[in-house]
C-alpha cells in the first residue's frame, strides 16, 4: 500500500502507514522488502527511488542517522542525489562529522553529481573541524557562494586569523559578492574577543556604510539581542557596555538574551556578571532566558558562589532540569560534601524538583547513616509516588536503618515494595529476617527463610550458620 501510495505521487497519505513500517521493524528489514520489489518487473525505478527517499528523509527527520546509513548501505544502488544529500546534511546537522566525510567520499565514489548545495553541506561538515584550508580549496574551485565565505570567515575570526578573513573579503569584493550581516557580525566577534581595534574599526565602518547600524549608534537592544542569538557573545557584550557606560535603557528582553547567550557559550564569568546587573538593577526577566544560566551552573564545578546562585535562584522558582540538578548533587554527594548537597536536595523536593532514582539513592544511604530515618523515608516516599525505582542496596540500607530505630513494621513495608519491584537480593532477606528474630517475630522470620530457599538466594555458608543461630 504504502508503495502504490508513494509511487503514484501520494507521499502524504502514505505516511502514517511508512511511519508505523519504520517504527516497528529496523533498516535491514525495510532494506530486504526494496530489494524483492526491485526484482519484481510490476515495480519501476522511479517508484523504487521515490520509496527509498521516503525511508531516508523519515530517518533523517527523526534524528535516525546510523539506521540511515544501514539502510543507504544495504539499498545503495536506489540511490537518488536528493537522498544522498539529505543523509549528509542530517549528519552535519546532528554533528557526525566524521561520518559525514565518510559518507562524502562515497557519494564521489557512486559518481554522485556534487551541485553547490552539496558543497556547501560539506563547507560546513569543515568548518565544525576548524578545517580552513580545506574550505579555502572548495572556494578555490570557483564556487562563488557567500554562504561558503561566511563559513570560512567566522572560522577565522574565531580562531583569530584577521589577516586570512581580509584576504577573504577581497576575494568576495573581486567576484562582487556582498557580505552579509552575519560576516560582519563574525569579524566584530573576532576582533573584540582577541580585542583587535584595527579590526573592530573595519567591522564597525563596514556594518554602518551597509546600513546594518546607525552611525552614531542610536539602537542598541535589537542590535544586541541579534548578536546574542546568533551567539556572536563578544560583540553583544561591546554594544551591551557601551549601552550601560552610556546609561541607556534598555529592554528587558536585551539583558535576558545577554544572560542565556553567555551560558550557552559556557562563559560564566561573564554570565554571573549579567545576573548580577540584572539583581542590581531589579530588571524583570522573563525566566525561559534563565535555563541555561542555570544549567551551566548545575554543570560547573562547586564553589560557595555556584552554590548561593543555585539555592538563590531555585528558590525563586527558577528550575533547572532534573537531570541537570541531580548530575550536581550527585558530584557533592561523591565528594562528601554532604551539607550542600542535602541542602540542595531538599530545596528541590520543596520546589517540587524530582531528583533522578541514582541521586535518590546516594541521599537516602547518607541519611540512614546519620540515623535521619524520617529524612530517608520521606525521600523514599516521593520516588515510590512518582514511581522511580530504586536499587537494591539502597533499599537494604532504609531497611536496616529502620530496624535499628525499632520500626520494624516500615521496614516491612519496604522490603514488600522490593518484592513488587523485584528487587530482592540474599542480603535482603537477612536483614528482615534478623530483624523479625530480634523482636520474637519467629514465625514471620521463619516465613521468609523459606521463601529466600524457594528463590534461590541462600547466603554463603558463614552467614547462613549465622542467621540460623537467630531461630534458637
Amino acid at each position: 500500500m504504502t508503495h502504490l501510495l508513494i509511487g503514484s505521487g501520494l507521499v502524504n497519505p502514505s505516511k502514517p502507514i511508512l511511519n508505523s513500517l519504520l517504527q516497528n521493524n529496523p533498516p535491514v528489514q525495510i532494506a530486504k522488502y526494496l530489494i524483492q520489489c526491485e526484482k519484481d518487473s510490476n515495480f519501476c525505478s522511479s517508484e523504487l527511488s521515490a520509496v527509498f527517499d521516503c525511508v531516508i528523509d523519515w530517518y533523517c527527520e527523526k534524528g535516525l542517522c546510523i539506521q540511515a546509513l544501514e539502510f543507504f548501505n544495504l539499498t545503495r544502488e536506489l540511490f537518488s542525489v536528493r537522498s544522498c544529500r539529505t543523509l549528509l546534511n542530517a549528519l552535519c546537522d546532528h554533528n557526525e562529522v566524521n561520518l559525514g566525510l565518510c559518507f562524502y567520499g562515497v557519494m564521489i565514489r557512486k559518481g554522485v553529481l556534487i551541485d553547490p548545495i552539496t558543497l556547501r553541506i560539506i563547507a560546513k561538515i569543515f568548518s565544525k573541524q576548524r578545517k580552513i584550508e580545506a574550505m579555502i580549496r572548495i572556494i578555490n574551485m570557483g564556487v562563488n557562494d557567500p554562504l561558503i565565505y561566511d563559513l570560512v570567515i567566522d572560522c577565522c575570526c574565531e580562531m583569530g586569523m584577521f589577516q586570512v578573513a581580509s584576504h577573504l573579503f577581497d576575494e568576495m569584493s573581486k567576484r562582487k559578492l556582498n557580505p552579509g550581516f552575519n560576516t560582519f557580525a563574525s569579524v566584530l566577534n573576532g576582533a573584540c574577543r582577541y580585542k583587535n581595534d584595527e579590526m573592530i574599526k573595519f567591522a564597525m565602518e563596514s556594518m554602518a556604510e551597509k546600513g546594518y547600524i546607525s552611525k552614531p549608534l542610536t539602537e542598541h537592544d535589537s542590535l544586541i539581542q541579534n548578536l546574542c542569538d546568533m551567539r556572536k557573545t563578544y560583540a553583544a557584550e561591546m554594544f551591551f557596555k557601551t549601552a550601560s557606560d552610556a546609561q541607556r535603557s534598555l529592554e528587558t528582553k536585551t539583558y535576558g538574551c545577554m544572560i542565556r547567550a553567555l551560558s550557552m557559550e559556557t562563559r560564566l564569568k561573564e554570565a554571573i556578571e549579567i545576573h548580577r546587573i540584572i539583581e542590581h538593577r531589579r530588571v524583570k526577566v522573563n525566566p525561559v532566558f534563565y535555563n541555561e544560566f542555570i544549567t551551566i551552573l548545575c554543570d560547573e564545578n562547586e564553589s560557595k558562589e555556584v552554590y548561593h546562585l543555585l539555592t538563590d535562584l531555585i528558590s525563586k522558582g527558577y528550575k533547572p532540569t532534573p537531570t541537570a540538578l541531580s548530575k550536581h548533587i550527585t558530584s557533592q554527594c561523591k565528594k562528601r560534601r554532604w551539607k550542600e548537597a542535602v541542602d540542595l536536595a531538599e530545596l528541590a523536593l520543596k520546589e517540587s524538583i524530582f531528583l533522578e532514582s541514582s541521586c535518590c539513592g546516594l541521599l537516602i544511604k547518607h541519611y540512614c547513616k546519620k540515623g535521619q530515618i524520617d529524612l530517608a523515608v520521606n525521600l523514599h516516599d516521593q520516588m515510590e509516588k512518582k514511581d522511580y525505582s530504586m536499587d537494591s542496596t539502597t533499599c537494604n540500607a532504609l531497611m536496616t536503618g529502620l530496624l535499628e530505630a525499632l520500626r520494624v513494621e516500615e521496614a516491612e513495608r519496604i522490603f514488600d515494595y522490593m518484592r513488587v519491584k523485584k528487587l530482592l537480593i540474599s542480603e535482603s532477606f537477612v536483614i528482615m529476617i534478623e530483624g523479625f528474630c530480634r523482636e520474637n517475630e519467629l514465625r514471620k522470620a521463619m516465613k521468609l527463610h523459606d521463601e529466600m530457599l524457594e528463590m534461590g538466594l541462600k547466603p554463603s555458608s558463614k552467614l547462613y550458620r549465622r542467621l540460623i543461630c537467630n531461630f534458637k
